[in-house]
């Protein structure tokens, strides 16, 4: 039996746009099948997906941050629409930069359209935003993934800090809603 290096994500998905006939929650739930499918290893033997992927419930929460300021046509502000959030749990074998890039072009594939402004922390309503809120690494995992392995594994949290990722994201403890969909997580 092979040992693997596995990562265990915890993705924050979130969307208050629209896209085509997907409203916001449809998005996310497209998303999941979309990140399940480009993350979670072929090799893995499990005995339900359960035991490779949790997803919480999505939450709806009124937009945090300085938005874009959207008006009318005849130039009355446009309240933020609020957002559906989830998180997902995934174990996977690509290291964070390759689920970075996964994520990438996952939103690009929902209409995400990132801009400068963003950079300066005014952020823009969206179809679909994933941010990578933590990553557990265990080296020397077998194929078996079931659920009293997985308690059994040694995760050990990541930190990196570089040009395109910061884990633990930056914003997990300054957003109550991070911390609301973080408890629902199995322990």
């Amino acid at each position: 039996m092979e040992n693997r290096v596995l990562y265990k994500v915890i993705l924050l998905l979130g969307s208050n746009l629209p896209l085509g006939k997907m409203s916001p929650e449809q998005i996310i739930e497209e998303a999941d099948k979309e990140l399940i499918d480009a993350l979670l290893p072929d090799y893995l033997e499990v005995g339900a997906l359960e035991e490779a992927v949790f997803t919480t419930p999505v939450i709806q929460t009124e937009p945090v941050g300085k938005f874009e300021e959207e008006k009318t046509a005849d130039g009355r502000p446009v309240k933020t629409p609020v957002f559906s959030n989830q998180i997902l749990l995934c174990l996977t074998d690509k290291d964070p930069m390759e689920v970075l890039d996964q994520i990438q072009r996952i939103e690009n594939l929902f209409g995400r359209m990132r801009t400068y402004k963003e950079k300066g922390l005014v952020y823009q309503s969206r179809t679909l935003d994933i941010d990578i809120l933590k990553v557990f690494k265990t080296a020397g995992a077998d194929k078996k993934a079931d659920a009293v392995a997985d308690k059994q594994a040694f995760w050990t949290e990541l930190e990196i800090d570089n040009e395109r990722l910061t884990i633990p994201h930056p914003q997990v403890e300054s957003r109550p809603f991070v911390k609301e969909l973080l408890d629902m997580l199995p322990r």
